[in-house]
């Protein structure tokens, strides 16, 4: 299949330096003609130059309107269309590009002759609206080998951008990305719509649809099915394969899917993709390949496709234009979003149901085969939502705009074809509107200590702040005709903590279904309060509120943290009475570190309690004091603290200073491999592993075999206190289980199953091999799902919703969790030590056991030889096994007893206090 890449497109675009420069000089020479148009597709003729060049040469027939070809094939088809084509890499190509006026072309300036363009009326029409990042954004669009390679090459994209003299686009958020990806003036850019998506517009849906189906036919031949057409259609990944490529097992499973349904599966492979798609049809007839030979233009095709199955392909938002079901299948996002990016988060993009695998996405269109079911209504609203974000024109007209801008150009730069270059209208039309249709104003916004305020120019019926972990509703208030007053509050309720802050990061206002305003106002707000900071931006078409910690003007400059880190390095002849906790890099105050401060205040009340937090999001325990960190106070007392109890490293800045105690509490029983035991490490890497454990006064172990472990991976030399873990003495509290089950919503009488995945090395968000929504909804009667993802993937992603889903991840305490679940669902994480005090059901989850034991990260011991509980590897065989939990912990009731005497003796409810009791026998807090 072809194929192409940045770095070999770049490379070859260096060597050909000579054949532009030479052209550039031609086109100094040869004057340009205003009654030539040259039009040019990367992939033939189609996208949005074949309707402009047919109603160019309908309205203006004076011009000659040529069509460049880039290959025999495609000057035939040209031809066939009725077209006036030429060879564009002829002598015949390069004269016409030079002479015209106008130059067309949809992927770039190799549609045409592209050394006589210099000096052209250049319209770019791009071919989808951009998700992922182009060009000047993207690092991997620049690859070219060296650094001065790189140098030519981004240069080389912003001279091309340079000349460009129009830009269409379809929406203001489109706008911003192509100015910022090409380095396009901003004048160049007009939100006219975008040809392309003309042909989805007009007319009504039944004759869209036929029309097609019949091209479907003409590609395919006719279709094996009477039921669901979907379409599967990747993006490329700069010349790797697909990774969504379905294996011997899925063509399996898609074949019988697609016979139950009596439907049919096309595979549109991207024309520069790479992948083995021969499985598909070898297994099913109803399997079909449609080539970019067989049909270039897929988009007038899209109205005869039932679902879309994609990754990050720009078709999805072409789909959403026609209300299309869409099935996000992302197997490689963490790595996609490293190597290449998007210009918007994936969850938005995708509505928060992509599926990282085949058999995810199968149950998905098993839901939308119905299309009065939730899923599906849930699904056209996600594309509903899509097209009120994205596009600006729905009228189909977009060719007549696109065509009137060049021409009113034309006419403003002075070009003499009187009745060719006129600054009026497109002649015959009539009605063309001059711009986006008008999206509600935002008056007047004002950020409080506790709200927010939004004026808008007209009313709406709902509106919400939408942020990474949390979504907060409006309080619409005087909606009529003269407008809106929205209140947002800005202090919530968080798992039944209240007047907490946002959790840091960035909100966008979304009204009704749309993301989409106009801000009247110049500048806006940015504050400082007491709980944070909050700063409102126009971005993308939209508001943002950015929420942060609530550190001054003065402590967030550089200058001042390097003045405040060096102060704290120096000798300190105050100590105070005080513990200095951090748990997850105050990400929460909870864990070991937070067991021990419930003894604490119990047992030494005179003792200062402070937490580090990351934010005011945090809920300290009551009667601690939170610390903002690199605040003043942050600095000061991790100088004078006489005590740090932590659970993770210790940040680099720390320094060891005499009579300061480090307790480093960890955080769990080891299964993966840590620090120097893991079979591939760096010199640095060993160097900061050793640094730390240096720096440590005691560890705390669970168990012996834990701290055998922490000996050899951190080359600890120092005590460890073998006391059992502090943050399971909740276990032993049976007036609290009550409590947090109705701070975290289980409905009286359901079981609750926690899923508790670790983390990966090779990844940032959350592991889903189910399609947890859909997962949960599958669980037997009675259960209800709780989500909870790691500590290291909190600052990723968007919490998941469903009607049996509660996701946890941002509650503070997994021991909490531990204790309300019924059963628990785990494949690596040290949850599973934890969780063996309670004597409950354990099922372990692995579909990735081999790669994660022997690329990922390695283990001590073998898992499938001494789970207390069963090993699956499938969806259907964990389901069995949730149902069967009860009876399993009888089953495995031998394992049970040695895993709990192994690994969780001490856990008896009194860690915390025989820890609190050593610290104090040991002298530290004299």
């Amino acid at each position: 299949m072809p194929s192409f890449t940045f770095e070999s497109g770049n490379a070859a675009g260096l060597r050909r330096l000579p054949l532009y420069l030479l052209g550039a000089l031609a086109t100094l020479l040869v004057p340009r003609s205003p009654r030539l148009w040259v039009y040019g597709c990367g992939i033939g003729p189609g996208e949005g130059a074949l309707p402009l060049l047919r109603l160019a040469r309908a309205q203006l027939p004076a011009v000659r309107h040529v069509w460049l070809a880039t290959t025999d094939a495609e000057l035939v088809r040209a031809r066939e269309l009725g077209l006036d084509a030429v060879a564009k890499l002829s002598w015949r190509g390069w004269w016409l590009t030079t002479r015209a006026r106008v130059l067309v072309v949809t992927h770039g300036l190799g549609d045409v002759n592209r050394y006589g363009a210099r000096g052209g009326f250049v319209v770019q029409l791009w071919h989808g609206i951009p998700l992922k990042r182009l060009h000047l954004d993207a690092p991997v669009a620049q690859a070219a080998g060296s650094r001065l390679g790189r140098l030519v090459v981004r240069r080389g994209y912003r001279a091309v951008g340079r000349q460009i003299d129009l830009f269409p686009v379809a929406s203001e958020p489109v706008a911003d990305r192509v100015v910022s990806a090409f380095g396009v003036r901003p004048g160049a850019v007009a939100v006219t719509g975008d040809p392309r998506d003309d042909v989805l517009l007009l007319g009504d849906d039944a004759t869209r649809r036929t029309a097609a189906r019949r091209l479907l036919v003409d590609a395919l031949g006719p279709l094996p099915g009477a039921g669901p057409v979907v379409m599967y259609a990747p993006t490329w990944r700069d010349g790797a394969p697909d990774p969504g490529a379905p294996s011997d097992a899925d063509w399996a499973a898609i074949a019988a899917w697609l016979d139950r349904v009596d439907g049919t599966l096309i595979v549109r492979n991207h024309p520069l993709g790479r992948a083995d798609y021969g499985g598909g049809p070898a297994t099913s007839k109803r399997v079909r390949l449609l080539e970019a030979a067989a049909l270039a233009d897929l988009t007038p095709a899209l109205p005869g496709v039932d679902h879309l199955v994609t990754d990050y392909s720009s078709a999805a938002f072409d789909f959403a234009l026609i209300d299309g079901t869409t099935v996000y299948l992302a197997p490689d996002i963490a790595g996609y979003l490293e190597s290449r990016g998007l210009y918007e988060p994936y969850r938005e993009f995708s509505g928060g149901r992509h599926v990282p695998d085949w058999p995810a996405a199968l149950r998905q269109l098993d839901e939308l085969v119905d299309p009065t079911s939730d899923a599906a209504r849930q699904a056209r609203a996600h594309a509903r939502r899509v097209r009120g974000d994205h596009f600006d024109h729905l009228d189909g007209r977009s060719t007549e705009r696109v065509l009137a801008e060049i021409r009113r150009r034309l006419g403003a730069a002075g070009d003499a074809a009187r009745g060719v270059d006129g600054v009026g209208g497109v002649d015959g039309v009539g009605g063309v509107d001059s711009g986006p249709q008008p999206r509600p104003v935002v008056r007047a916004l004002e950020i409080g200590e506790t709200e927010l305020r939004v004026e808008l120019d007209r009313p709406v019926g709902h509106a919400s702040l939408d942020g990474p972990r949390q979504r907060v509703a409006a309080e619409v208030a005087g909606a009529d005709v003269n407008g809106t007053v929205l209140r947002f509050p800005l202090l919530v309720t968080r798992w039944g903590v209240p007047d907490l802050a946002l959790p840091a990061g960035r909100y966008r206002l979304r009204l009704d279904d749309s993301r989409r305003v106009r801000v009247a106002l110049d500048p806006l707000p940015a504050v400082l309060r007491r709980l944070f900071r909050a700063s409102a931006h126009a971005v993308d078409g939209g508001v943002e509120l950015h929420i942060a910690a609530p550190l001054t003007d003065d402590e967030r400059e550089p200058a001042t943290q390097r003045a405040l880190r060096l102060a704290a390095l120096r000798p300190r002849r105050r100590r105070e009475r005080a513990v200095y906790f951090e748990s997850f890099y105050g990400r929460s105050a909870s864990d070991n570190p937070a067991a021990v401060d419930r003894v604490l205040a119990r047992e030494l009340p005179d003792v200062r309690r402070y937490w580090s937090v990351g934010d005011r999001s945090v809920a300290v325990p009551h009667g601690a004091v939170p610390l903002v960190e690199y605040s003043r106070e942050w600095w000061r007392v991790r100088a004078e603290a006489r005590v740090y109890v932590i659970n993770d490293w210790l940040r680099w800045t720390h320094r060891r200073r005499r009579r300061q105690r480090v307790l480093q509490t960890w955080h769990g029983t080891m299964l993966k491999r840590l620090a120097l035991d893991r079979a591939e490490h760096t010199p640095r890497q060993r160097f900061a592993a050793v640094r730390q454990s240096l720096r440590w006064n005691a560890l705390l172990a669970q168990n012996d075999y834990s701290a055998r472990i922490f000996r050899s991976a951190y080359a600890f030399r120092g005590p460890i206190w073998t006391t059992g873990y502090p943050r399971n003495d909740v276990f032993a509290d049976p007036t609290r289980a009550a409590g947090v089950r109705a701070i975290v919503g289980i409905p009286e009488g359901m079981r609750a199953v926690l899923y508790a995945p670790t983390w990966r090395d090779d990844r940032t968000g959350l592991v889903d091999y189910l399609d947890l929504s859909a997962f949960a909804d599958a669980l037997p009667d009675g259960h209800v799902l709780l989500v909870r993802g790691h500590s290291r993937t909190l600052g990723y992603g968007e919490d998941l919703h469903g009607a049996r889903l509660i996701d946890v991840t941002s509650y503070p305490d997994v021991a909490d969790l531990m204790l309300v679940a019924d059963v628990l669902v785990t494949d690596y994480s040290s949850v599973m030590f934890d969780f063996a005090s309670t004597g409950k059901p354990m099922v372990f989850y692995t579909p990735d056991l081999a790669h994660y034991g022997d690329v990922v990260r390695g283990f001590y011991f073998d898992l499938l030889a001494d789970a207390p509980g069963p090993v699956v590897e499938t969806r259907a065989d964990l389901l069995a096994a949730i149902a069967d939990a009860p009876a399993d912990v009888e089953k495995h009731a031998e394992r049970y007893a040695a895993w709990q005497a192994k690994f969780a003796p001490h856990d008896d409810g009194r860690a915390a206090e025989r820890v609190v009791r050593r610290m104090v026998d040991d002298g530290w807090f004299d």
